[in-house]
């Protein structure tokens, strides 16, 4: 009874809402780019209720699938998707959503790794500038995914934690530089009227809710191995706390991007030097704006160090994924294949992060998110829920027999 407590627990659920925190608190919500593009834009309400709906939906579409997992046994994805679909084969369709988002993931971190080394270097991330530095960017992850992928798996967590951290003291600093009237100040002394919010209410909540909500579902896998072990109240438990971390952290994010977002979208537009591409990272145009230039260097080095972090994470997971189904009857060497499945999937990624990151986090993630929103939310819905009430009934039965 006691370890059945202990597995149901409050601080075991915070453990297991820690993977999803630390799944989607990465570098591209740490650079705001992101949060930018599905929710400041539209406004300060907007960019404090809709991230908490967003990831409210996710947690549900997250409690009906993981419930699901535990009431069967399941501790991986693809059992769970096998088994929630009509046919097993049907597996195939979270496949392709999460494929195509790893991707996308890797190849905006690349982008994004090469933006902030662009910006911190005082260099316009454009054209040829933009080639080499996301060239870089490749030839650190290439020595880093030969000699140092456990190294940088081992430093992810506390990465996570310190982007955590100063993304919090960027928030505070953001708020109290805008109450300050340091946006207005700026306006007039760069003779620019301030940018418009984006007024389309409907698409607003299409994409700031389901679409958002939608491709953050790759969080799904490492949470249905990271709740293996607790119970279905712990599961649910994990799912609350979950969307109260992501959903604030989100939404004081957002708040604080939307005050800043009139000044940043007018030097853009305007083309002022140094700012040619403010809404490219946002949080780090701040902070050269407000001037505090410690937390400018601090944030630049951790956001620069999490990107890449997320590039060899998620390369080496697309390799163990992939390099024994690599001509293994051909290439008989385990070493070789994952050589050549890395090299394949930078070169893809590569090719992608020159789109640049905006455009991927606003199409890429987008059409992803649309795609998901019929294989996963969806389907969570129709099946997941019919199918979770016959599993607890047929418990129930079994438990009073």
């Amino acid at each position: 009874m006691e370890n059945k407590t202990l597995k149901n627990s409050w601080a075991v659920a915070f453990t297991v809402a820690s993977v999803w925190f630390g799944t989607h608190v990465g570098g591209g919500f740490a650079s705001g780019n992101q949060v930018i593009g599905y929710f400041a834009q539209y406004g300060s309400t907007t960019a404090l209720i809709y991230p908490l709906l967003a990831m409210g939906l996710l947690s549900i579409v997250m409690h009906i699938i993981l419930k699901f997992a535990r009431l069967n046994g399941f501790t991986n994805y693809k059992d769970t998707f096998a088994a929630l679909y009509p046919h097993p084969k049907m597996e195939i369709l979270f496949e392709i959503f999460y494929i195509v988002i790893i991707l996308a993931a890797v190849a905006a971190a690349v982008a994004g790794a090469g933006e902030v080394m662009a910006n911190f270097l005082g260099i316009t991330y454009a054209g040829a500038a933009k080639v080499l530095c996301n060239l870089i960017i490749i030839a650190i992850l290439v020595l880093l995914c030969i000699f140092g992928v456990k190294v940088v798996v081992a430093a992810s967590s506390v990465l996570s934690v310190a982007i955590m951290i100063i993304t919090g003291a960027i928030v505070v600093a953001g708020i109290v530089a805008a109450r300050n009237d340091s946006v207005a100040r700026l306006l007039h002394e760069f003779s620019l009227e301030p940018v418009a919010f984006t007024t389309r209410p409907v698409y607003a909540l299409w994409r700031g809710v389901l679409v958002y909500a939608a491709f953050q579902c790759v969080s799904i896998p490492p949470m249905t191995a990271a709740s293996a072990e607790i119970g279905t109240t712990g599961t649910k438990r994990a799912c609350i706390l979950g969307w109260i971390m992501n959903g604030v952290a989100l939404a004081l994010s957002a708040f604080v991007l939307s005050k800043w977002y009139p000044l940043l979208k007018a030097l853009q537009n305007a083309g002022v030097e140094g700012f040619k591409n403010a809404t490219g990272i946002p949080n780090q145009t701040m902070l050269t704006i407000i001037g505090l230039r410690w937390l400018l260097v601090i944030f630049s080095v951790l956001l620069f160090c999490a990107f890449v972090s997320t590039c060899v994470t998620l390369i080496f997971t697309m390799v163990q994924r992939f390099q024994g189904k690599l001509f293994p009857k051909v290439l008989k060497a385990e070493k070789l294949r994952s050589i050549l499945v890395a090299v394949i999937v930078i070169a893809i990624c590569f090719s992608i992060s020159l789109l640049g990151l905006t455009t991927i986090t606003s199409k890429l993630y987008g059409y992803d998110g649309y795609y998901a929103l019929a294989i996963i939310v969806l389907p969570a819905f129709i099946w997941g829920i019919p199918k979770v009430r016959r599993l607890e009934a047929e418990r129930k039965l079994a438990e009073g027999s």
